[in-house]
């Protein structure tokens, strides 16, 4: 896991609503999804949109894992812990970790396409069967993870980085992270497309209800997408005040 902080100081004197008591900006932590990188063009759109209001710590989080709570869910609560008061916002894999773990001083929770349910482009039987296999070496395609699927305005970096084979240990221990998923908080709420092709939106909907949740016209990534300065600003309230922004 790697983690880098990005410092809104400039705004810090404007943006009173943000500030912790000190005067200090108020922490943000945003987990990205598998394969995101804090390098990403559309990333650092996010990342720029959210340092003009808190001190922002990305999680970027390992691609190849056999364990999601060893691997990601405990490395990101470990880190959380270490923070004062702080909304979460959480993208896709990210969603998946953030949902596993509670910790003192979390305000709100935003998730963007949240992983919370399996969308494979195999049936049901081939899935059970290839997640049994001792393997650990990535080799079964991901499918999907083209410029369509991610967001009109993905980059070529984007999509040249993103994992395109998963293992069966990947694969297995993530069904169980979303078989074990706990109910969601009441302080959460989603931002999803009902044509994702990466995760499956009806999982969302099964978790939260439909007044916590908005829709928008794009890919997997909202940040991404040609649809993201329509939606930022309500992204930027959720995190404030959570369902009540919406």
């Amino acid at each position: 896991m790697q983690v880098k902080v990005y410092d809104g100081v400039e705004q810090r004197s404007t943006n009173s609503r943000t500030q912790s008591d000190d005067g200090a900006a108020r922490d943000c932590l945003l987990v990205l999804g598998w394969g995101n990188r804090c390098r990403h063009e559309n990333v650092q759109w996010l990342v720029d949109r959210l340092t003009e209001h808190y001190r922002v710590h990305v999680v970027e989080l390992p691609t190849h894992i056999t364990d999601v709570r060893r691997e990601w869910v405990e490395p990101v609560r470990k880190y959380a812990a270490d923070l004062d008061e702080f909304p979460i916002l959480a993208h896709s894999a990210g969603g998946l970790t953030t949902a596993h773990f509670d910790v003192d001083g979390v305000t709100n929770r935003v998730y963007l396409s949240p992983w919370w349910g399996d969308d494979l482009p195999f049936p049901k039987t081939v899935v059970d069967a290839l997640s049994r296999l001792p393997i650990t070496e990535p080799f079964l395609p991901t499918g999907s993870l083209e410029r369509e699927a991610i967001g009109d305005l993905a980059t070529e970096a984007q999509i040249r980085d993103g994992p395109d084979a998963a293992s069966p240990a990947f694969l297995r221990t993530t069904r169980r992270a979303h078989a074990s998923l706990p109910p969601a908080r009441e302080n959460a709420v989603a931002f999803c497309s009902l044509t994702d092709k990466i995760v499956d939106p009806r999982a969302i909907g099964e978790r939260l209800p439909a007044d916590r949740i908005r829709l928008y016209d794009g890919g997997h990534e909202l940040f991404s997408s040609s649809a993201r300065d329509q939606h930022i600003d309500t992204v930027l309230a959720a995190l404030e005040r959570g369902p009540d922004g919406l």
